[in-house]
C-alpha cells in the first residue's frame, strides 16, 4: 500500500473516531442529571404512625398523651379498638395492618369544647429530599358530621409553608368504618421540614370520635 493510501486510510479512521466521540458526548449531555442519593426514601417518616406507642384509652373522659405527637387543640389522643364507647370496634372495616389503637378526637371536656381536635408532628428533611415524589396516605374514619383530615405541610427552616398535601375530610366514608386515602406530590425546593397535622373537626359539638390509623409519609 502506498504512502498516499495509508494517509487517506488514517484520516478516515481518525474521522470515524471523532464522530463516535462526538456522538458519545452528545448522548451524555442529553441524559438527565442523576438525582442526589436519598437515604430516607422508601421509609415511613412518621413517628408512631399508628398510635401503637402508648396506651389507647378505654373509658369516656380519659386522656393520654400520644408519644411522638403534640396536642395543639382539644386533646389529641389514641383510643383502643376495644374501647366500649368507641366508634370503631375491632369488627369495623379498616387497615389490614392495624394494631390495638387508633388516633381519635377525644371525649374529654377540652375535646368537646374545642372547635377541632388537632395533633401535630414535625419531621426534619435533608436537602436531598427536594424534587422527590412524596406520598401521603392513611386510613380515615368519620363520626356523624365529625370528620378526619391529615395534612403534610412542607416548610422552610423558618416554618414558612411552601407546599402541602392533604387527605380528607371525605364525607363519603361510611360511619363505623375507616377507608384508605392517598395523595402524591413533590417536595418543593427549600423544604427543610414537614409539619404533619391531623384534624378531627366538623360541626359535631359532643364527643369527637372521628379517627385515623396507619398514617404514612414516604419519599420515592
Amino acid at each position: 500500500m502506498g504512502k498516499r493510501a495509508t494517509f487517506i486510510q488514517s484520516r478516515t479512521v481518525l474521522c470515524i473516531a471523532l464522530v463516535l466521540v462526538g456522538a458519545m458526548l452528545a448522548t451524555a449531555a442529553a441524559a438527565p442529571a442523576k438525582t442526589k442519593p436519598c437515604g430516607i426514601c422508601g421509609k415511613n417518616l412518621i413517628k408512631n404512625p399508628s398510635a401503637e406507642a402508648g396506651a389507647g384509652i378505654m373509658a369516656v373522659g380519659a386522656y393520654g398523651a400520644v408519644p411522638g405527637w403534640t396536642s395543639e387543640s382539644g386533646q389529641f389522643g389514641a383510643a383502643s379498638y376495644a374501647f366500649p364507647n368507641g366508634w370503631f370496634p375491632k369488627s369495623s372495616k379498616g387497615s389490614p395492618k392495624r394494631g390495638k389503637n387508633y388516633f381519635y378526637g377525644g371525649t374529654t371536656t377540652a375535646a368537646i369544647d374545642a372547635k377541632a381536635t388537632i395533633g401535630m408532628q414535625t419531621i426534619k428533611l435533608p436537602a436531598a429530599a427536594a424534587g422527590h415524589t412524596v406520598t401521603l396516605s392513611g386510613w380515615l374514619g368519620n363520626y356523624g358530621k365529625n370528620t378526619a383530615q391529615v395534612r403534610a405541610q412542607f416548610a422552610d427552616a423558618g416554618g414558612k409553608v411552601l407546599a402541602s398535601l392533604r387527605i380528607g375530610p371525605d364525607s363519603t366514608i361510611a360511619g363505623t368504618d375507616m377507608a384508605f386515602r392517598s395523595r402524591k406530590g413533590k417536595v418543593p425546593p427549600g423544604a427543610k421540614q414537614v409539619i404533619l397535622v391531623v384534624t378531627f373537626g366538623g360541626t359535631t359539638t359532643t364527643y369527637k370520635l372521628a379517627g385515623a390509623d396507619d398514617l404514612s409519609l414516604v419519599l420515592a
